[in-house]
């Protein structure tokens, strides 16, 4: 809007026009993509696929649904196994609603940043594929903290805003892209305005900070209205988020937004938690919810719930599931998957913590040194390591693409045998293909996602005596979990049993299960799984046969559940009041999007050279690791007498390895917490 003054009269007129362009430009409107499809096509997925290409069932159920009108919302639920093409439906569904002018963008929200920048990737070819021509091309941005990505270009934050070249200059895109992001990389360069973006891709906090009563929450759900809200893995969130989560989807179908949650895995009470009463379903008794269609497509038409099941003809999985109680026996985990590579397969390790995946990594590496098998090892850049999530958001990246190169890549080429020991970072979003699946007890949800990446890819051909997929569930060694509460009913905490999966009742559904029958079938037995092991009705009764100790188990988890949800409703803005009348006095509190510990930043004095071969600058350190930490700090680098990088903070000493970030005492903490991927 430059000064001018021979305008005159005109001066509104210009400002109008000038207002479109930049709206145009930053990529809030969609005029212009809506005006780039086609305007007749048999199918939205002829827009961003290959000629030739079949939708899957899910995606052709999806995609034949009657589209609202324009004076009311809509809310889609897709539930479908993993691999089934979630992502791909929901990017065809908001063509749909794009070109029928009832969204201008899309947001996919995913519960993790891994996930996120997985998926990323993917809806940027899409992006590319649906809209060839680059200026009328939503920018595809990562909403991810500590990126700052549009399309497939990486901007430079790892400056400290004290080292920039201009005053709140704190994104540099490279010197080639620098102008064409001039426009594209707005919404990208600031967190508040990251919901205004295209195409956004992001993790579900972004969204959950347009409910609460934080700064700028008007800003982020008045942008959130005009896209598309896609809420991935939906069963992931806890109760504190899952309140938070209802209180966006309430406010964007009052205000007649758009909707969509996908999952693989939600279970009948999961959703009734997801919706105000006058809008959820009724929650079936478990006889009902057990025999529900799966994979379903459920919309919400006014007040009435429709229901289109999706045909499961085609690919079918049968898993033999057997479990075995090695859950404190790492040695003995290693040796059975090095046994597995040895023979041929490419063996996936699943464990519940950190802490657990640390001890078979180091069990297989001395027993692979032993038998002088080293090459069987996962590697990255040469180095052999595990997958979890405490590593340099470089080194992830070079993580997750060695552990898909491993596991995944063309069903054609010859694979070499591999053991690859991870935490819940590798369940969801990578492409990984395991001949052989060992994994710690966990809820039935999420076994069925672990499975996921378990004989994903049904055309590849397997080693000898791995032609058939099959999982060992790792269990404690007593068959009770009694013997983890305390004498208040309270979970003791090992290997994930009572923090990353704090409701015993759901591990003891999910342990029984297992116990009685020998092999899993996708998608045929996931409804009645699922329901058998996260229905209220199933766990009020496994609470009650299992006595006094379950039964104050059961009290404890219901009152926390209930104390974090009126919690989260304390936090959330109401949005029938004037915001600030309800956020004056609030705004100085510390409001967060989860429960616990916030993760903190440690930046590098100086930067470092990564076991990997990446030029690190900072590190995102568990919130329980950083001790009296702020939200941002310095740490100094140096090495000790075995070369190893060492960061000191205070008075915390950090080493940082192949194996990840570890406090060099963190063994020999009373107080050492399992904190989950």
């Amino acid at each position: 809007f430059p000064y001018a003054d021979d305008l005159g009269s005109e001066r509104l007129a210009f400002a109008v026009d000038q207002a479109r362009r930049a709206v145009r430009a930053v990529g809030l409107s969609g005029r212009g993509a809506r005006a780039s499809l086609p305007t007749k096509a048999s199918t939205s997925y002829a827009w961003f696929t290959a000629p030739g290409f079949l939708p899957r069932p899910a995606q052709v159920v999806l995609d034949a649904l009657p589209l609202p009108s324009a004076e009311c919302g809509s809310l889609v639920v897709l539930e479908a196994e993993t691999g089934a093409g979630k992502t791909e439906a929901a990017f065809a569904h908001y063509l749909r609603l794009l070109q029928r002018g009832l969204v201008d963008g899309l947001y996919f929200a995913l519960p993790t940043r891994t996930a996120a920048t997985q998926i990323q990737r993917r809806l940027t070819m899409a992006a590319e594929r649906a809209f060839p021509d680059e200026s009328t091309r939503p920018p595809v941005v990562l909403a991810v903290p500590g990126y700052v990505k549009v399309d497939d270009v990486m901007a430079d934050v790892s400056a400290p805003p004290a080292a920039a070249l201009l005053p709140r200059f704190e994104v540099l895109w490279p010197d080639d892209e620098r102008e064409r992001m001039r426009y594209r990389g707005w919404a990208a360069e600031n967190p508040k305005r990251a919901l205004a973006g295209g195409i956004v891709v992001g993790t579900i906090d972004q969204v959950l900070l347009s409910a609460l009563i934080v700064r700028h929450a008007h800003l982020r759900a008045a942008s959130a209205l005009r896209q598309l809200l896609v809420v991935d893995e939906v069963h992931a969130s806890d109760t504190y988020m899952n309140r938070i989560l209802r209180t966006v989807i309430e406010h964007q179908l009052d205000a007649g937004g758009h909707v969509l949650l996908m999952s693989a895995t939600l279970g009948a009470s999961a959703l009734g938690t997801l919706l105000t009463s006058s809008r959820s379903p009724a929650v079936p008794p478990l006889a009902a919810a057990r025999t529900r269609p799966y994979p379903l497509v459920s919309a919400l038409d006014g007040l009435h719930w429709r229901e289109h099941p999706v045909s499961v003809e085609g690919y079918r999985k049968a898993v033999s599931a057997t479990c075995r109680p090695w859950l404190d026996e790492a040695e003995t985990i290693a040796r059975e998957a090095l046994a597995f590579a040895a023979r041929g397969a490419c063996v996936l390790v699943i464990r519940n913590t950190v802490a657990g995946c640390l001890q078979v990594q180091g069990a297989l590496e001395a027993l692979a040194d032993e038998q002088d098998r080293r090459e069987l090892l996962f590697a990255c850049a040469g180095q052999a390591a595990p997958h979890h999530s405490r590593f340099a958001r470089e080194d992830r990246r070079s993580l997750d693409d060695a552990v898909e190169a491993a596991f995944g890549g063309d069903v054609e080429r010859p694979r070499r045998p591999v053991v690859a020991i991870a935490t819940q970072t590798v369940q969801q979003s990578l492409d990984l293909d395991a001949d052989v699946l060992v994994t710690d007890l966990c809820p039935m949800d999420v076994l069925f996602q672990r499975i996921g990446r378990l004989h994903r890819h049904g055309a590849r051909s397997r080693p000898p005596g791995f032609e058939s997929p099959s999982v060992i569930v790792v269990t404690p060694e007593q068959r009770s979990l009694v013997r983890y509460l305390d004498p208040e009913a309270r979970p003791r905490m090992s290997h994930g049993i009572g923090l990353v999966y704090p409701d015993l009742r759901v591990l003891e559904a999910t342990w029984r299960e297992l116990e009685a029958r020998a092999v899993l079938r996708t998608p045929e037995d996931c409804r009645e799984l699922v329901e058998l092991t996260t229905h209220d009705e199933r766990l009020g009764a496994i609470a009650a046969e299992l006595g006094p100790a379950f039964q104050r188990h059961e009290l404890e988890t219901r009152g926390e559940m209930a104390a974090h949800g009126s919690l989260a409703s304390l936090n959330c803005a109401r949005w029938d009041i004037d915001f600030y009348q309800t956020a004056a006095a609030d705004l100085g509190r510390d409001v967060a999007t989860r429960l616990g510990e916030r993760d903190r930043l440690l930046r590098l004095e100086s930067p470092i050279d990564s076991p990997f071969g990446n030029r690190v600058t900072a590190l995102q350190v568990p919130g329980w690791m950083a001790r009296g930490w702020g939200d941002e700090v310095f740490g100094e680098v140096g090495h000790d007498e075995a070369g190893r990088l060492v960061l000191r903070v205070a008075s915390q000493t950090f080493v940082y390895s192949a194996s990840g970030l570890a406090e060099i005492d963190e063994t020999s903490m009373a107080g050492q917490l399992e904190d989950g991927a």
